[in-house]
């Protein structure tokens, strides 16, 4: 090497002829904060190459070995849907550098900001495309933990056909001992990934799994459908708790998407994973039926439904009234917990509903929860002194529901779940279940018949 030249060359930013193993530089395409990403050629055949250079502060340390892991994940995630690997090595001064096939299109923020939002049928194929990439990459035991629209590579194909590439795996995690990834970097309580497509349990710094792609999957079908991601704030701390606690808006109201459609986005962005898809299959096989307009897409969906009512007893006063509003708060804010929405708030009551995932033990599970967060609630409210005497009564159901949630009152015959006067007119305190909401969880809950009401029973504890 020539003094000077070499200086000039390869400094903290490569310059233009600069030689990285195979590969000449051109330019730079992108300035990162961990690495630079260079256009490059192959020397003997010309072919463009993209390559990804760490920075030279960085070149130790955790960094060091994320990188080192990525270019050992690429290595063995061979799918067209996953941008392919050319080769890897190590600069004179010691910084890493993964040479990658170059994509010749834009990631799919910057389509978004171009044109505006996909229709379904758009979103559907790109979501195959991507689902694609996720099982091949579940299938070798990793997961990615970074899926969003800055890492989908959106690519013109023949005919007019939209190709897609995934990219970046630089916080992808191995599930499994022998997976690439599957080290130690990363440790209980950290914090990887991008705020406006995390899963509730990498917020809380749990360990990810398959289920955590379905999330961010979720969070981009809403996105690429509607322009903007379903949770947003003007800082990390607001998403982060809309991913954790509220529920997610629905992509119908946003656009002219099927209602089907954000039954499916609805249930990628459950708070529990075990509420979640189980797969990315599973996912992929609803969401066509939703977009491609499978019979039956309209038809009324089952829900789960509370009617919580704080009832003073004795001589209402202002300290009476103040607890009525503080247990009607507590009591919207546990349905909210537990992924239901508050549909109807009064005076002295309030309506939460959510519907019901179509897979047995979700569904099951969900119910479950839900008589959990109430029986606890009125059980807390229950030991407050008095006086003065706030009892909270609260009713839980399960029934049909109009696939337009919301949209008015059901039709005659269809959708009685908001019908109140069928199951809520009832003078029981305390947790009341009808037998659709408890049917299968009888060994879970104490329940004693309510006389008079045969389709009630009164919990009154759990087992």
């Amino acid at each position: 090497m020539v003094p000077g030249v070499d200086e000039q060359l390869y400094g903290e930013e490569l310059s233009e002829g600069a030689l990285v193993g195979d590969w000449v530089v051109e330019r730079v395409h992108y300035r990162g904060p961990v690495a630079i990403l260079y256009r490059a050629r192959e020397l003997r055949t010309g072919t463009p190459a993209a390559l990804k250079v760490l920075r030279a502060q960085l070149s130790d340390g955790t960094a060091f070995r994320r990188f080192r892991r990525e270019a050992a994940t690429l290595q063995r995630l061979r799918h067209p849907r996953i941008v392919g690997i050319l080769g890897y090595g190590e600069l004179v001064d010691g910084r890493p550098y993964i040479a990658m096939e170059w994509l010749e299109g834009r990631d799919l923020a910057a389509e978004l900001a171009a044109r505006g939002p996909l229709s379904p049928r758009e979103a559907l194929e790109v979501v195959e495309q991507v689902g694609a990439a996720l099982r091949a990459a579940h299938g070798a035991g990793v997961v990615h933990r970074d899926l969003k629209p800055q890492n989908v590579m959106r690519l013109p194909g023949e005919g007019g056909a939209s190709l897609v590439k995934l990219v970046d795996f630089g916080v992808a995690k191995g599930l499994r001992p022998e997976a690439p990834g599957a080290s130690t970097l990363t440790h209980t309580g950290m914090v990887l990934g991008t705020p406006l497509a995390m899963a509730p349990e990498q917020i809380r710094g749990l360990a990810p799994d398959a289920r955590t792609d379905l999330y961010a999957l979720g969070v981009l079908i809403f996105q690429l459908v509607t322009g903007q991601p379903p949770f947003q704030g003007s800082t990390r701390h607001e998403v982060e708790e809309q991913h954790l606690h509220a529920p997610p808006p629905r992509a119908s109201e946003y656009a002219p998407v099927p209602v089907a459609l954000d039954a499916v986005v609805r249930r990628c962005l459950e708070k529990r994973r075990e509420d979640r898809y189980p797969d990315v299959d599973a996912l992929l096989e609803e969401l066509r039926r939703a977009v491609q307009g499978a019979p039956g897409l309209a038809q009324s969906r089952r829900a789960v439904a509370l009617y919580v009512e704080a009832r003073i007893e004795g001589t209402p006063d202002e300290v009476a009234l103040e607890r009525v509003d503080r247990l009607l708060e507590q009591a919207a804010a546990a349905a909210r917990e537990a992924g239901l929405k508050v549909r109807i708030e009064g005076a002295s009551c309030l309506v939460a509903v959510a519907s019901l995932p179509e897979d047995p033990s979700a569904e099951q599970s969900l119910r479950a929860r839900v008589l959990s967060a109430m029986w606890a609630l009125t059980e807390a409210a229950g030991a407050l002194p008095s006086p003065p005497r706030v009892a909270l009564a609260v009713t839980a159901h399960v029934d049909e529901l109009p696939a337009e949630e919301g949209a008015g009152p059901p039709p005659p015959g269809a959708g009685n779940v908001l019908r109140l006067t069928d199951w809520a007119a009832h003078p029981v305190r305390g947790l009341v279940a009808t037998v659709e909401a408890l049917r299968g969880l009888e060994a879970s809950f104490h329940g004693e018949a309510v006389p008079g009401l045969t389709r009630l029973s009164r919990i009154t504890g759990r087992r």
